[in-house]
């Protein structure tokens, strides 16, 4: 079972060259369905495989893997030197947000207008909240 928060793919049971050669059967004229069930995979991974791996040769398979696997330790390093937390807008600290006056909110608890008390009572809406 998948731990929370993210997924677990299964692997696949046909290597890249194999899926290859299926690929292959299927340009030179087998039909896919044939494909399919002879190599125990269904419709939807068939086409799966075509987007992904359609139209590469095996020396092209083998530079896409070598520059997933580089990409890959390129990651874990921008990682570790970030300092090991990951790039999330969560982990990026927000601005304060601007006081606003017409609420009663002052900064650090000085009043900014004659007659403005602090708390929450001061406010627009006051009179309508607390009967005055």
């Amino acid at each position: 079972m998948a731990a929370s928060g993210s997924l677990i793919m299964r692997r696949s049971l046909h290597t890249e060259h194999e899926i290859l050669v299926l690929l292959g059967e299927a340009e030179s004229g087998v039909p896919i369905a044939e494909i399919c069930s002879t190599a125990g995979v269904s419709l939807r991974t068939f086409y799966r495989w075509r987007k992904r791996y359609g139209g590469l040769s095996s020396p092209a398979l083998r530079h896409l893997k070598e520059l997933e696997i580089e990409n890959q330790r390129l990651r874990s390093l921008v990682t570790k030197l970030v300092g090991g937390q990951p790039n999330t807008p969560a982990s990026v600290k927000a601005a304060p947000r601007p006081l606003r006056q017409d609420c009663g909110s002052t900064p650090h608890g000085v009043a900014g207008a004659p007659g403005q008390g602090r708390g929450a009572v001061i406010g627009r809406y006051a009179s309508v909240r607390y009967g005055r």
